[in-house]
């Protein structure tokens, strides 16, 4: 009897008008996204929990950015690691890539989808650098809602889906989207996932219950690292004409995006802002684009300039301060006189490395062009740079 009412539940499910179609119209965010990863202020609290939240608010964040996992028992909780055996928790799990005042430690190596949520929180912990307990407690989604999701210091509620299973994506929607439109919330929602399949499967699911599929997007680059195959292996990479062509509200876009560090990733974020604002200019929507996960105030100032929309980052009181700064008046973007580095050799190390951003995280490389090395080089075996600045400069 119990199957029959579940295949009777699944068919009314799939009978509801769905309207896949992408939302137009769409423009600039009216403000700034300072996005505190993880749940907010990780340098003050473990990550993903209330206490994060409270202290990134109070550094002055205006977004938040949430790892969100589930229980055997479909309780939705915040946690970024839920398969201990996976080798990115696995390295969280021994203080790498954690930038916060907490690592996650695992008293099982059972996933979270094998435990009751009662389970988990007695086996999955945070632990400070000296392997101290903390006795921080994971909260599930609701609760975490409850506290904030209707403070107005948030005008945007990242979750971000460490969820693979789309069979979960009608589920986790009703769940979210029920909790946020009781709250009055569901337009600070956004769903995304790195995985191509759950992003189409959540998008599916807002469609069944007549939600605004542009809630979901896709995360370009990993936690810990991307696996990029061969040469110019992001050439072609394109995020703002798969977002217009899937229907994403917004482009975010990891460090790791990039094959050759800060260098390409600069690289990288020119291009999807020209490319973002062309798409405006012939007419389509704007989307958004946010990076992530920016701690050096000299990587912020720049991607500022440039023209992101928002930023994920683990220092928030340092990116809260640049906006106001800005927002104020005090400081402008600026770029001084352009410079070229001469024609160089292409072992050159600034070549081969990090180009124009070895004079400083604020240059980036505005030409790449061919040159002579001697006056008989009709090959033009040289690589010569010009260079320019984008940063802030006082008014």
């Amino acid at each position: 009897m119990l199957e029959k009412i579940r295949v009777i539940l699944a068919l009314a499910s799939l009978s509801q008008a769905q309207d896949l179609t992408c939302p137009t119209g769409i423009t600039r965010p009216t403000n700034f996204y300072v996005i505190g990863a993880s749940g907010g202020d990780i340098k003050t609290a473990c990550e993903n929990t209330e206490a994060a939240t409270a202290a990134g608010i109070a550094a002055g964040m205006n977004a938040v950015e949430l790892d969100v996992s589930v229980s055997q028992d479909n309780v939705v909780f915040l946690w970024n690691d839920p398969i201990p055996l996976d080798p990115s928790a696995t390295a969280r799990s021994q203080g790498l890539f954690v930038t916060g005042m907490c690592r996650p430690v695992f008293r099982t190596l059972l996933p979270s989808r094998n435990m009751v949520f009662s389970l988990i929180r007695q086996t999955y912990k945070y632990a400070n650098e000296s392997g101290t307990d903390q006795e921080a407690v994971i909260p599930t989604l609701h609760e975490w809602m409850e506290s904030f999701a209707n403070n107005d210091a948030l005008e945007l509620i990242i979750l971000d889906l460490k969820i693979a299973e789309i069979d979960l994506a009608d589920f986790l929607v009703q769940h979210i989207m029920d909790k946020a439109i009781d709250l009055g919330v569901a337009r600070k929602m956004r769903l995304v996932s790195s995985d191509y399949s759950m992003a189409g499967a959540l998008q599916s699911a807002l469609s069944r219950i007549n939600e605004d599929i542009g809630l979901v997007s896709r995360v370009f680059g990993g936690t810990t690292g991307t696996v990029h195959f061969g040469y110019d292996s992001t050439e072609n990479f394109d995020a703002i004409s798969e977002a217009k062509k899937e229907c994403y509200g917004m482009a975010n876009l990891g460090q790791t995006i990039s094959s050759n560090g800060w260098r390409e990733y600069q690289t990288l974020i020119n291009k999807m802002v020209a490319l973002r604002d062309n798409e405006v200019i012939e007419g389509g929507n704007y989307v958004p684009v946010i990076g992530w996960r920016i701690n050096k105030v000299e990587k912020m100032a720049f991607l500022m300039c440039v023209g992101v929309d928002g930023l994920y980052t683990d220092e928030v009181a340092a990116l809260a301060a640049l906006k106001q700064r800005r927002d104020s008046g005090a400081i402008e973007c600026c770029s001084p006189p352009d410079m070229s580095l001469g024609c160089l050799t292409r072992v050159d190390p600034r070549i081969i490395g990090q180009g124009c951003s070895s004079m400083g995280l604020s240059w980036y490389d505005l030409e790449v062009t061919q040159c002579p090395l001697l006056d008989i080089d009709f090959l033009y075996s040289g690589t010569k740079l010009t260079c320019r600045q984008s940063k802030f400069c006082k008014v």
